[in-house]
């Protein structure tokens, strides 16, 4: 089998694509392409701008009831689908509140947020973006603008692309004994529908999988069979530095960090995205990168049986 190191200077050498067919998403499209037909959430986002200037006048006149009726509507119109994409809800995060936040909170304290917000909200946008004139485009902005959300089963989803493409079958369900027979190359999806079958596995074939103890449990992404030898793998797709992504490559760099007692076990970090790229830099003298490449190796180094691999890494490896 290929020396981990040699693969892994490999990957290194085989960059990262900028764009990466497998993540390119399908960009639904949810305002209309001809501007004399409203889609539903068109026709909705005009309701709310015009509820919201129906609030400013009752407000103005001291109207209390017809306020806090409009207020009622408003937030009719906050549950209805896709209203998040608004310019109205887009503006929430200025006052530290996600979409998300709200939703969790009951009908009483969303009513209360909903009267704070639109004073807010007509105080620091509404009349600014009423002088320029409100379009159904910015639906479509904010839409795209959050199409980073939709990237969860897009990396599974491309491992298992790769997997299909030189011959491995998909076996998410079925007995611990039947994984283990008939053909030699399977995998399944253990963090999704393998779940069960997966800890079959590790009993059946006493592996022991130490870093999921040190992970409250976590489960790996996939476990592939290549005949006797089984591949416990983990999957990031990483794009930058900072905040989360660090500890997401400091997580799949621990996932290496262990050698488990059955000798025909490996563990597979497969990191892609353009973040991978900086490990290649002939720039490294110092930093977070440094030390990450530097750990790496030190990993696969003192576990020989383990392997670090970005897209064309994993190819070659299986």
């Amino acid at each position: 089998m290929i020396n981990n190191i040699e693969l892994f200077e490999l990957s290194l050498r085989h960059r990262e694509p900028v764009i990466d067919p497998f993540y390119v998403k399908n960009g639904n499209i949810i305002i209309s392409s001809n501007p004399k037909q409203h889609t539903d959430i068109m026709d909705k986002n005009i309701e709310l701008i015009e509820a919201i200037s129906a609030y400013r006048f009752a407000d103005k006149r001291g109207d209390v009831k017809a306020a806090g009726e409009v207020l009622k509507t408003i937030l009719k119109l906050i549950k209805f689908r896709n209203i998040n994409y608004s310019e109205f809800v887009s503006f929430w995060p200025v006052v530290d509140v996600s979409f998300s936040v709200f939703q969790k909170l009951d009908s009483k304290q969303q009513l209360y947020f909903i009267k704070e917000i639109v004073d807010k909200y007509i105080k620091l946008r509404h009349l600014l973006y009423s002088s320029y004139g409100y379009t159904p485009v910015t639906l479509q902005v904010g839409k795209d603008a959050k199409a980073h959300k939709e990237s969860g089963t897009l990396g599974i989803n491309k491992v298992s692309t790769i997997l299909n493409g030189v011959g491995y079958k998909q076996a998410n369900h079925g007995s611990s004994i039947d994984f283990l027979s008939g053909e030699d190359k399977k995998y399944i999806e253990s963090d999704k529908g393998g779940k069960k079958l997966f800890k079959d596995l590790l009993k059946e074939c006493s592996i022991e999988f130490l870093w999921s103890k040190s992970k409250e449990q976590k489960m790996p992404d996939f476990l592939v069979r290549n005949k006797k030898d089984i591949f416990i793998l983990e999957h990031k797709h990483m794009k930058e530095s900072g905040g989360g992504q660090d500890k997401q490559m400091n997580e799949v760099i621990s996932f290496i960090g262990f050698t488990d007692k059955n000798p025909k076990v490996h563990y597979v970090s497969f990191v892609d995205g353009i973040y991978f790229n900086l490990l290649a830099s002939n720039t490294l003298k110092k930093g977070k990168t440094l030390t990450q490449l530097e750990k790496i190796k030190d990993n696969l180094n003192k576990n020989k049986k383990n392997y670090f691999v970005n897209t064309f890494g994993f190819k070659e490896l299986i």
